[in-house]
């Protein structure tokens, strides 16, 4: 895959009703240089995959995409190999080491023939457009320039592996959404998708503060949906509930192996997203 190629993976996301924009296609192509496959039917892009690499500590498996009209002849399970074949090199050669997706209910099977073993559920959250608003949280405060350096580098810990240039951007396009608690070192950061507002990560290590923080971001009345991934914790969805998300569909963390990064997940009750990790 290549820069020419990020309008046709767009349509591709689209087709099946995927959330990404032409930017994050381009973020997610540079983050994965050499492990974004696509394949084509004349000039068209017909199929995709690739893999994020957070430096050496991680990559992430994503955007395995076909055309609805070109499902069932094996393109996206040709794809996952090859993508699969390039990271698994990687980790052969010393140069990666853990290896990461998240799967729908009828993609595990497929992936845990290759390998991947279950970790943390998730569950996709939607709440539909008309909210009111409300008044912002107390402790609850917008994310600015000075504090950016040390939540990043709390991040790394929390995630297992740097993903300072997702999160950057985050902040850059939708500084509305980022948001840090009092105490606690809690933070949350969204995004602007193609069709919805996209929140997450969120890191808190109360459950009363992922809530607030989620809270902020909702203050504003909003005339798009506003989704988020999140852990599949029954006092979580119970709070999300209260607050007017419902559930769309699960997934499921999986990783190739025993090995999984060196991170803290009980601490981020709300993932960035299945492109990202």
């Amino acid at each position: 895959m290549t820069e020419a190629d990020l309008e046709g993976g767009l349509r591709l996301s689209r087709a099946s009703g995927w959330n990404q924009t032409l930017a994050d296609w381009r973020l997610l192509l540079s983050l994965g240089p050499g492990l974004f496959r696509v394949a084509l039917r004349g000039s068209e892009v017909v199929a995709s995959g690739g893999a994020v690499c957070y430096g050496e500590a991680l990559a992430w498996i994503c955007m395995i995409l076909v055309r609805p009209d070109e499902r069932g002849h094996g393109l996206g399970t040709r794809i996952f190999d090859e993508v699969l074949e390039r990271v698994r090199s990687l980790v052969r050669a010393g140069q990666l080491r853990a290896v990461g997706l998240d799967a729908t209910p009828a993609g595990r099977p497929i992936y845990q023939e290759r390998g991947f073993v279950d970790g943390p559920r998730l569950v996709r959250m939607r709440l539909e457009p008309g909210r009111d608003g409300g008044g912002m949280p107390s402790g609850v405060a917008r994310l600015t320039a000075a504090e950016v350096v040390a939540v990043l580098e709390r991040d790394r810990e929390v995630f297992g592996a740097d993903r300072a240039a997702v999160l950057r951007r985050a902040l850059g396009s939708a500084p509305e959404l980022a948001f840090t608690a009092a105490s606690g070192g809690a933070y949350c950061f969204g995004r602007h998708g193609d069709h919805a507002d996209h929140v997450g990560p969120i890191v808190a290590p109360e459950l009363a503060q992922a809530r607030d923080l989620l809270s902020a971001c909702l203050c504003a009345p909003g005339d798009r949906p506003v989704m988020l991934d999140a852990r599949a914790e029954p006092a979580w969805l119970e709070a999300l509930e209260a607050l007017g998300f419902r559930e769309q569909r699960p997934f499921t963390r999986m990783y190739l192996g025993k090995t999984r990064p060196r991170a803290r997940p009980e601490l981020e009750p709300a993932v960035v997203g299945p492109e990202f990790g």
